[in-house]
């Protein structure tokens, strides 16, 4: 019985300590990189991930991306990583190359250092976010990911590497404004540390100090500067304004999205993205409210006894929050935040100083903080469980039609015709899988261009009578039109526009595509 209970004792001493090896972390990767690449290979890219190829390819400099990005509502870090690699290639798949190595580096760094279980780390490798929304999906908040891990990695001697740690505030603040609102909650909650922990952490030279306060001063430039960036200037026409307002329901609508970023599955449908399946499931749409404060009071009881990591999630869960009610509601990439600003203050709370309430609070708060591995574990099983269905099903739709449309155009030398696209933002993602040509003409805008430009400029309303006058107004013998809609029969008749093809029945529903050719010549 003895030698039994030794071996399972040495089988669970060697599970406890494999990630410690360089191997596992090596071959987590390797295994996240054979997934994401092969869900990468499968995901036509849509507008947004486009958007920031074609900002990136088609400014003129760094200058010129900044006062386009202006419009974005995003800092722009990503688009400057993209401009160089623009100047490579003009084929978007490198972006997603990019992106994908952005992702398995978090995975390595995670795995490597982070203090979480083998099987947490694995379960989180493979999660929503991490494997799809901040994997496959090419967006800005990957990158976000990845210099979050970063602080958490250095937080541990944070007085000793302040100028480090801070750089890589810096640099996540100019992300995306969700990872800006975190950025802004760590320095409160260091800050914060600091002033009451001052007397132990200077020595007697103020080396440490001045540090410090290089390292806080570096962090206030980092949040100033991406402020500053996410300004819109006056003719900004996208997400005006702010909702400062009480309302009762879109409050109650705003805490429900803590239930959706916790527990992140797909329905199993075409139009899987950013779908709820857990708000489909009749005891969770009930008490959908009352299980997102539940997890907030949770989380908040489970690091009661370290103050800093405590203060940075309650201020970074509620500023979220804040900014989902006031300016934009936004999609489950952006909702995904909400978890990783918990995901991160469990892991720096593994290294914050520790406060001792009197012994029955403290008995209750050690005995609270056992549910957290357990609890976190089936959390990322959930995650885990909608990572892989998302990338399946992203295999079995077609996600978008853009690249499909373009390649469709080019096969035929279309691409040589002058070109009418409608609406600007949806045919952006056929523009951005052309070679050639660089700009097309956008009827919202009434403006050749790539990106769209988001300013009030930009018309809605644009009807089909308006498109095929524009095409005739160009004078040319042949125009090719590209719409996410359909044309009635009798205004192509009417036109003698020809019909040629069209790609629908898409994941995002509005990315499928009908191209029509006008002919002006005799």
């Amino acid at each position: 019985m003895n030698q039994v209970q030794s071996r399972i004792l040495l089988v669970f001493n060697r599970y406890q300590n494999i990630d410690q090896t360089p191997f596992f972390s090596l071959a987590l990767t390797a295994a996240f990189l054979v997934v994401g690449g092969i869900g990468a290979i499968y995901h036509e890219m849509w507008r947004d991930e486009i958007q920031a190829w074609l900002l990136a390819r088609d400014s003129t400099g760094p200058i010129d991306l900044l006062r386009h990005m202006k419009y974005e509502g995003h800092p722009p870090l990503w688009h400057l990583l993209l401009m160089p690699l623009t100047w490579i290639t003009h084929a978007p798949e490198g972006m997603q190359a990019v992106h994908l190595l952005i992702a398995a580096t978090t995975v390595f760094l995670f795995a490597r250092y982070s203090p979480f279980t083998p099987l947490q780390k694995i379960l989180f490798s493979f999660g929503y976010f991490v494997l799809y929304e901040y994997g496959i999906v090419c967006r800005n908040y990957g990158i976000g990911l990845l210099l979050i891990c970063i602080f958490c990695i250095l937080f541990r001697n944070r007085y000793q590497r302040i100028i480090p740690i801070s750089i890589s505030l810096f640099l996540t603040s100019h992300t995306s404004v969700h990872a800006l609102i975190i950025v802004i909650c760590i320095a409160i909650g260091l800050g914060f540390e600091y002033i009451f922990n001052r007397k132990q952490l200077v020595d007697s030279e103020d080396t440490i100090e001045r540090q410090i306060w290089v390292g806080f001063g570096i962090m206030g430039v980092g949040i100033l500067t991406a402020v500053l960036q996410l300004n819109p200037p006056p003719d900004t026409g996208f997400a005006v304004g702010w909702k400062t307002n009480f309302d009762l329901n879109h409050l109650k609508n705003v805490i429900k999205i803590t239930t959706r970023a916790y527990f992140p599955i797909p329905a199993t449908q075409m139009h899987f993205w950013g779908s709820r399946w857990i708000e489909q499931v009749p005891a969770i749409q009930n008490w959908n409210l009352q299980i997102s404060v539940a997890i907030f009071i949770w989380a908040i009881v489970s690091l009661l006894r370290k103050p800093t990591a405590l203060l940075i999630y309650i201020s970074a869960t509620l500023g979220l929050l804040a900014f989902f009610y006031t300016k934009y509601f936004g999609g489950i990439r952006h909702h995904g935040f909400l978890f990783i600003a918990f995901l991160m203050a469990v892991w720096i709370s593994c290294d914050c100083d520790q406060i001792v309430f009197f012994k029955p609070l403290n008995s209750l708060c050690r005995w609270w903080e056992k549910s957290l591995p357990p609890i976190l574990t089936l959390i990322l099983m959930v995650h885990t469980f909608g990572g892989i269905r998302a990338v399946r099903l992203d295999q079995e739709h077609v996600f978008s039609h853009g690249r499909q449309t373009a390649q469709y155009i080019i096969e035929r030398s279309m691409n040589f015709m002058p070109i009418i696209g409608d609406m600007d933002y949806a045919v952006s993602t056929v523009v951005g899988y052309l070679e050639y040509p660089k700009q097309i003409y956008y009827m919202r805008g009434n403006r050749p261009g790539s990106f769209v430009r988001w300013d009030n400029k930009r018309v809605n309303g644009v009807s089909d009578e308006q498109v095929i006058q524009k095409a005739k107004d160009l004078q040319k013998d042949q125009v090719l039109i590209i719409l996410n809609r359909g044309l009635p029969e009798p205004l192509i008749k009417q036109n003698g526009i020809e019909k040629i093809t069209h790609f629908t029945g898409s994941t995002i529903s509005d990315e499928g595509f009908h191209l029509y050719l006008l002919e002006t010549s005799p």
